[in-house]
């Protein structure tokens, strides 16, 4: 019988970067857009024993892998991952000249390959819509709520992931 008929898992810890674990950038009009996504925390890993650490960290790899942001233009874009992820936004915060920050929290929980990784992370989306074309001044609100119209055409980001920090996992 294997560990995982007889539900024998080893734990394992995540602990997730302070770099951003994916990003995009797009260029509209005479706008660039970088989008950046944190996750902060710690997440669980629970590996069928004997643990493979290949296939806890290709289940990790998941975790940022499929993040898609909606409604840039918003107060409140939406953020959604292939792995389910549930995002709730909890605040923004304006920093000058060109840069919002969304920011709340996202439950984690998926299971890929008999390897299930759960957990909450704090999250940052940060958005920063640069321009050569900005009025001296103008506070990040304001030029942000100027190019609203710029980003709500871009539609929906795929974010790219950025690779996984194997030393980060732990027993």
């Amino acid at each position: 019988m294997t560990a995982a008929e007889t539900g024998d898992h080893v734990p394992l810890h995540y602990a997730l970067p302070s770099t951003p674990v994916a990003g995009a950038a797009v260029e509209i009009d005479h706008v660039a857009v970088t989008v950046e996504l944190r996750l902060t925390g710690d997440l669980d890993v629970l590996a069928a024993a004997p643990a493979d650490r290949g296939d806890a960290l290709a289940a990790l790899r998941t975790v940022a892998k499929g993040l898609m942001i909606r409604g840039l233009g918003s107060p409140a874009p939406s953020v959604s991952a292939t792995a389910g992820h549930r995002f709730t936004q909890r605040h923004h915060d304006f920093h000058t000249p060109d840069t919002v920050t969304f920011a709340g929290d996202c439950v984690i929980g998926f299971t890929q390959h008999a390897v299930t990784v759960q957990g909450t992370a704090d999250y940052a989306l940060t958005v920063t819509a640069a321009s050569d074309h900005a009025t001296p001044g103008d506070s990040a609100r304001t030029w942000f709520l100027r190019h609203e119209k710029e980003l709500a055409s871009i539609g929906m980001v795929l974010l790219v992931a950025a690779p996984i920090q194997p030393n980060r996992l732990t027993a």
